[in-house]
């Protein structure tokens, strides 16, 4: 697939505040589909062309259609992004990753370290294709790169490298692909701001890049319960380094500096920053190695944002914990979480995934609801309002398949 690409202007931003990001993307089984249904949409902020609909700054508060995706055959979607500055000054840059069903990649949005793989450092407000990618299985977005697992088990990954996010040894970024290092047998990736995971075949995990928060999960338990817990050690890692003691998982995620491992039997554990409680063991004491999240025994998939984590569970309906000074929780109230607490009024959910202060949620007759924050309209439904309770967005459509959020970002995206 070939398209002409348009270039956007280059943009100076602030440097990046390390940690965040996720791509948070599911996918369920596709169906018959009208010709709307097979558009990949995307809505919210687009100060970096994230959205792809070949405009560079036009946020949008109803989803948008992306270039040249009608009617594409798609295995998959990720988004991407990290924050900078603080406070009122902060921003959010984005890029997007779709997974074509002949197994080759695109990508669009920002791109000043590489992340879209292609070769450049310009930002693209259409997709184009990463460079030499065939034959990919699954695609992940973290704050400044990406990761593609390969029918083969390996894993290629591009962008920021500054941490050794990209796991091939050296800290130096590229706007191609490499190969993750010592990787094999993978089955699933994730990727955090500045950190990658991958779950292998076996039930074990794999992660590499920044630990400063203890993303990395490697770090040795205390002595005892009593004791205080130890600081994240090493403070990154080039390299792929299995998470000691962690087995029978079966499926993961990466928030901006936190990430979470559903296991075989429905419970889930959890490591990293733990600032807003995003770890749901009812502390607030970051973890350096993996915890289990409380009264959560019958998980079947996670997502995490960037200070706030949700757990689908087998009767459909959702729990979620963490900062919720934005409404993320969903459960109508601005009050921090420390443990998981049941998302009201939304129920037959399907699939979900969590931006920086927002999720988005697919329920069975596949139409989308989202909440949380909504200042660049990254809830979809024509406003800019906040929104503490579930809302629904894409009215017009009823078959979504797939949906994406960048755990650092605030755009949304839906196949």
């Amino acid at each position: 697939m070939h398209r002409t690409l348009r270039r956007l202007p280059t943009v100076t931003l602030p440097a990046v505040v390390a940690g965040m990001t996720l791509v948070c993307a599911t996918a369920l089984p596709t169906s018959e589909a009208s010709a709307y249904d097979l558009r990949l949409r995307a809505w919210g902020n687009n100060v970096n062309g994230q959205l792809g609909d070949g405009s560079a700054k036009t946020q949008r508060l109803t989803p948008a259609s992306v270039v040249g995706m009608a009617g594409a055959e798609l295995n998959g979607i990720a988004a991407g992004g990290t924050t900078t500055g603080t406070g009122a000054s902060a921003a959010a840059t984005g890029f997007a990753l779709a997974l074509l069903g002949n197994g080759t990649v695109e990508g669009w949005g920002r791109n000043d370290k590489g992340q879209l793989g292609n070769g450049s450092t310009d930002d693209w407000a259409v997709p184009g294709l990463v460079a030499g990618l065939n034959g990919v299985d699954a695609v992940a977005a973290g704050g400044s790169h990406a990761l593609a697992l390969l029918k083969d088990g390996t894993v290629k990954a591009w962008g920021l490298n500054d941490k050794g996010q990209l796991g091939d040894g050296t800290t130096t970024n590229t706007s191609l692909p490499v190969t993750v290092a010592g990787l094999q047998d993978v089955k699933a990736i994730a990727a955090g701001d500045t950190f990658s995971m991958a779950l292998l075949k076996d039930g074990t995990v794999k992660t590499w890049g920044n630990n400063d928060k203890g993303q990395l999960g490697v770090t040795p338990l205390p002595v005892s319960s009593t004791a205080p817990v130890p600081a994240p050690t090493p403070a990154t890692r080039t390299t792929a380094m299995v998470i000691p003691g962690l087995t029978t998982v079966k499926g993961i995620t990466a928030g901006a500096n936190h990430a979470l491992a559903l296991l075989a039997d429905g419970h889930v554990y959890a490591w990293g920053l733990n600032d807003k409680g995003q770890l749901g063991d009812d502390t607030t004491a970051n973890k350096p190695y993996p915890v289990q999240v409380q009264e959560l025994t019958d998980a079947t998939a996670l997502a995490a944002g960037a200070q706030h984590s949700l757990a689908l569970l087998q009767d459909h309906t959702l729990r979620a914990w963490g900062a919720n000074d934005k409404g993320q929780i969903g459960d109508g109230t601005t009050t921090q979480r420390n443990t998981g607490v049941p998302v009201p009024g939304v129920a037959g959910i399907e699939a979900v995934a969590a931006g920086s202060a927002h999720n988005l949620a697919v329920l069975a007759d596949g139409t989308v609801q989202a909440w949380g924050a909504n200042d660049k309209g990254q809830l979809g439904d024509g406003t800019t309002t906040q929104r503490t309770t579930p809302v629904q967005v894409l009215a017009k459509s009823g078959s979504v398949s797939m949906i994406a959020a960048p755990s650092n970002g605030n755009f949304s995206l839906a196949r």
